[in-house]
């Protein structure tokens, strides 16, 4: 009787090991997903980090071999929009001084109209290209060789179209606050996750102002800035939820961005389509 007991105690006590043990590999596999999920997030921006500052110094030595002139945010073409820049309109003569065409040369690499020109969209989207960013949603289908999809944009603030239709690209030397000021952005693509409702143009346009930032990092995207340093921020420090633009006077203590060359330009007034 006793022996019957013992063993039947023994049975479930096995069967609730058991159950313990599957929960434990439960909560465990559940940490390690987290935990690689964090590290492939760290490594994405770290990444993300260096290539924009790669590309920012290109910049800056753009500039100093062109009088202080910034390269062109896009192609000088009046109204175009970003799902017309093309690999023809990246080719095109209005496109030469367009900032992914002059960097990427310095840099070593082919400029985006000459991989238009080769008939070679695929090496766009190679994790060694200067404007490639591995964490970035690009389409996985044939659809992202259409056109070049970006995924860092130069900040479209910093230049304006005259009435003429003349866009003036500005010098260097006309950024008043370049610790403060924002030269290039980690841009939303049309698959990227917006966090707020105010956020539009995921449009992967060569230039972006902060409604099309994209926040990949946790919630978080880099900003590059014109004397190098970089943040990471989040949307709600960039935009109200009414989608108008944080200025400098609105920002929380012990934080400045800039996205106009004269901080006094209010970044809200549209400078022409994007």
């Amino acid at each position: 009787m006793n022996r019957r007991c013992n063993r039947k105690a023994a049975a479930g006590f096995t069967l609730l090991e058991l159950l313990v043990a599957v929960a434990i590999v439960i909560v465990l596999a559940a940490i390690t997903f987290q935990g690689f999920t964090n590290m492939v997030q760290s490594a994405n921006l770290t990444r993300a980090t260096q290539k924009i500052k790669d590309l920012g110094q290109a910049f800056v030595d753009y500039t100093s071999d062109h009088g202080g002139r910034l390269p062109l945010e896009n192609a000088d073409i009046p109204n175009i929009s970003g799902g017309d820049e093309d690999w023809i309109v990246a080719a095109s003569e209005e496109a030469e001084e367009a900032w992914y065409n002059v960097l990427p040369d310095r840099m070593g690499y082919r400029t985006v109209a000459q991989l238009g020109e080769d008939n070679a969209p695929g090496a766009f989207y190679e994790g060694s290209y200067p404007t490639f960013l591995g964490g970035a949603p690009y389409f996985k289908s044939e659809k992202k060789l259409e056109r070049p999809y970006f995924a860092i944009g130069m900040n479209s603030r910093l230049q304006r179209r005259s009435l003429d239709g003349y866009k003036d690209p500005g010098t260097l030397a006309s950024i008043q606050q370049p610790v403060s000021t924002v030269i290039f952005l980690e841009r939303g693509l049309p698959k990227d996750k917006k966090h707020s409702k105010a956020q539009r143009k995921f449009n992967g346009s060569p230039k972006a102002n902060p409604r099309a930032f994209a926040a990949r990092h946790n919630q978080k995207g880099v900003l590059l800035f014109v004397d190098g340093h970089t943040e990471v921020r989040r949307v709600p420090e960039l935009i109200k939820a009414s989608g108008e633009i944080i200025t400098p006077e609105d920002q929380a203590p012990g934080t400045s961005i800039v996205w106009s060359r004269d901080p006094d330009d209010d970044p809200n007034v549209e400078p022409g389509a994007e």
